[in-house]
């Protein structure tokens, strides 16, 4: 609360261990709530991504951190994102009564915070804007939370490299680095006659069993932040051995359809059973059913966001994530 006497972290932090105690969670759940505006002067208001629009509009958006079962979610921790914007604008600043030392967060260090913060343990789930920072990945992974998120959203094509042994070219001169015989590519060519897909039911909906058809691959993401990643835990890039690291990959691809509709990824072993990996990936939407329940019947939509905690939180539990500015 920016305007409050009292520190409001230790009764949220009971808040949130008596929640704890009633849902008795089986994930935690990462995501961003869009707060839709129509001034500018509320705390960390921009032009930004509005998910409750589905473009870019006028509003306030917080990282949350949510508690979930396949019958309940509540949301734990939140705080607000403070765009770049805000930053250089210290009249702004000074009328919102943001604290001079409070900077711009991106948003996947604050979802870093919020789970130190809340210091439970349990699996990780989050969607495509989340999942696609390997930094966010890898320090999950050295912290040692399992995490289960989107892999991409529609229309976008991350590259992956299958399984292949690097192999480095021969030349004169200094020794070459370790590289890949093949050049990476989309998801969808990865998918071969081959890969052996599996009818799973996750949930029964208003309308029937909700079922689809899914595979498990195991792949190594590619690219420039998960090359980098690589190199720098092997000490330093002349000892890296070219491999980057094996990840499983659910992979849903309905009967009627000629290409995969979606991805996740995750640390877990690729012998999960197919039914609990759909079932964690799908479990995000027990947070958006609930929340739109709040909408309809305690007109949340109405409300504004203007008390919400700005301050910035450490991170010191968790390797800063080397990407830059929000996700």
């Amino acid at each position: 609360m920016n305007q409050s006497p009292w520190d409001p972290l230790p009764v949220r932090r009971r808040i949130a261990e008596k929640l704890y105690e009633v849902i008795a969670p089986e994930m935690w759940a990462v995501g961003d709530v869009p707060f839709p505006k129509c001034g500018i002067a509320s705390v960390g208001v921009a032009r930004q991504y509005c998910g409750a629009a589905g473009r870019r509009a006028n509003c306030q958006v917080a990282v949350s951190v949510h508690t979930a079962t396949d019958t309940a979610s509540c949301p734990l921790e939140g705080e607000l994102f403070l765009p770049l914007e805000w930053t250089g604008d210290r009249q702004r600043r000074r009328r919102a009564r943001v604290l001079d030392e409070v900077g711009q967060v991106s948003t996947t260090l604050l979802a870093l915070g919020l789970l130190d913060r809340l210091a439970g343990q349990g699996l990780i789930v989050a969607d495509a804007g989340y999942g696609r920072c390997a930094s966010l990945r890898l320090a999950l992974e050295e912290c040692g939370r399992s995490y289960v998120m989107g892999g991409r959203s529609q229309g976008d094509r991350p590259a992956w490299h299958r399984r292949a042994a690097p192999a480095g070219v021969r030349r004169a001169g200094p020794p070459a680095l370790p590289s890949y015989r093949q050049a990476a590519r989309p998801l969808t060519p990865s998918v071969d006659p081959d890969t052996r897909f599996q009818e799973v039911t996750w949930r029964q909906g208003g309308k029937g069993a909700m079922t689809s058809h899914f595979a498990v691959l195991q792949v190594r993401p590619s690219g420039k932040e998960a090359t980098r990643t690589a190199q720098e835990q092997a000490g330093e890039r002349s000892r890296w051995d070219g491999k980057l690291p094996l990840r499983t990959l659910p992979v849903e691809q309905p009967p009627d359809a000629a290409e995969p509709t979606g991805c996740w990824r995750t640390d877990l072993p690729a012998a999960t059973p197919v039914a609990d990996l759909v079932w964690w990936a799908r479990t995000r939407w027990r947070i958006e059913y609930d929340y739109r329940e709040l909408e309809r019947g305690l007109v949340l939509a109405d409300r504004t966001c203007q008390d919400v905690d700005v301050t910035v939180r450490t991170t010191a539990a968790y390797p800063a994530p080397r990407g830059r500015g929000p996700v």
